[in-house]
């Protein structure tokens, strides 16, 4: 059974500025029946005005750091953001910089390309067109069929 949760961009900003919770884990399974992670020492999200930019720093884990191009940038969904078609042919709002690497909100059935997602981590085949389907984890390329992200104090 799938299923898919967004908390929203002001309660993630409101819980890395003033809950405490700066550490970020994400976690990933793929066809080669393996998991990778991704783990951040720090993580935020400014607020509203700031267009919700996403910080990051301090990476380590098996899955590469994909989202360094995202780092610095602000949230886009098809209708908002300076990355808005970027958003709306991926399917899904993300820290879009056009050079992306990672996007783990984007659509999983991408239905404008064949063979294609708006959902994948670790891809260097992503600077402007959705990754091949055997692109998503290139630590062992698989299809990225699982994620979780955790966001906890340090």
């Amino acid at each position: 059974m799938e299923t898919t949760f967004w908390l929203g961009l002001e309660p993630l900003h409101q819980l890395t500025h003033s809950a405490g919770y700066t550490r970020m884990r994400v976690e990933m399974y793929a066809n080669d029946t393996n998991w990778y992670s991704a783990e951040y020492d720090h993580v935020s999200i400014d607020n509203e005005t700031a267009g919700y930019r996403l910080s990051t720093f301090g990476y380590s884990g098996d899955s590469g750091d994909s989202l360094w191009a995202n780092n610095g940038q602000t949230f886009s969904t098809y209708d908002y953001g300076q990355q808005s078609s970027l958003a709306m042919m991926m399917q899904g709002g993300w820290w879009y910089s056009g050079y992306d690497h990672a996007c783990l909100n984007g659509g999983y059935e991408f239905t404008i390309m064949s063979q294609a997602t708006g959902f994948y981590w670790n891809c260097s085949a992503c600077w402007s067109l959705p990754p091949p389907m055997s692109s998503f984890v290139t630590v062992k390329p698989g299809h990225l069929l699982v994620s979780r992200i955790m966001v906890t104090r340090p």
